[in-house]
């Protein structure tokens, strides 16, 4: 696939499956409340405390790739100045706008890529962008555009999948792909979007891309000052493995083996 295929993937992979949908009313703020429960207290009951949304009282925050919303308004409620957010998936944009409008609450939300923003220089004290540019093929210019539309001084906040976690190694290529048979089938890219909800790795096809940490800290070089960390990993990235381990052992090894490198770097 080119560039602008990939794209067009990952629009038709969302548009059909918004990122956190969960069964209910999308028309209602009970089905967003229902979101968020699933996201901070099921999937990753570690993303408040790790990311802090409401340390940003006063800041000026850009996400890229804002879904349905979610972490988004976290950063509205928790005092931000004003927030604005880009998408490329239509779907996205509809739900996230309800999303604000039903508690009451403002954003400027933009169809856009994020490889060719149309902010100015130096706009945002906050770029944030949660498991989103692994699935464009224009990842560094991505990058490149968050610095430019940074405050000097201002923060990148930045997750991708992890090359070297569990769940890549053991549940995605060593089970599902080994095992069940599925990267013959669908080879490696096929095999990867099926990460996905609702991804078949051949009519829906989502880019799922990996990094490690020392590609990341290259892809900030251009940044002050970089920190990363390894988050996520649940006893099931172990696949069937898993419950035979310990829950004490899943903590201690989710800064080696998580699912997500996640950087903040400073302008």
């Amino acid at each position: 696939m080119n560039s602008s295929d990939h794209k067009q993937a990952a629009q038709k992979q969302w548009n059909q499956t918004p990122c956190g949908e969960v069964a209910g009313n999308k028309e209602n703020l009970d089905y967003f409340l229902s979101v968020e429960h699933n996201r901070y207290d099921v999937y990753a009951p570690w993303m408040k405390d790790f990311f802090k949304f409401d340390a940003y009282n006063g800041k000026k925050i850009l996400e890229i790739g804002f879904g349905q919303g979610t972490d988004l308004v976290q950063f509205s409620l928790g005092g931000a100045k004003k927030c604005f957010g880009v998408d490329i998936t239509e779907k996205h944009f509809e739900v996230a706008k309800n999303n604000f409008k039903f508690r009451g609450l403002e954003a400027e939300l933009h169809l856009e890529d994020a490889s060719r923003l149309h902010f100015p220089n130096n706009m945002f004290d906050v770029v944030y962008s949660f498991g989103v540019l692994h699935h464009t093929p224009d990842t560094i210019r991505c990058f490149s555009e968050a610095y430019r539309v940074l405050k000097p001084g201002g923060e990148f906040i930045v997750a991708l999948y992890y090359r070297y976690s569990a769940f890549h190694i053991v549940n995605m290529l060593l089970i599902n792909g080994l095992v069940k048979g599925k990267l013959k089938k669908l080879g490696y890219d096929g095999l990867m979007a099926t990460v996905e909800k609702g991804a078949d790795g051949i009519h829906i096809k989502p880019l799922v891309k990996t990094y490690s940490v020392r590609e990341l800290k290259i892809m900030l070089s251009d940044f002050s000052k970089v920190s990363i960390k390894i988050k996520h990993l649940d006893k099931s990235h172990f696949s069937l493995f898993g419950k035979l381990i310990p829950s004490a052992l899943i903590k201690l090894l989710e800064s080696k083996l998580g699912w997500y490198v996640i950087a903040k770097a400073v302008k």
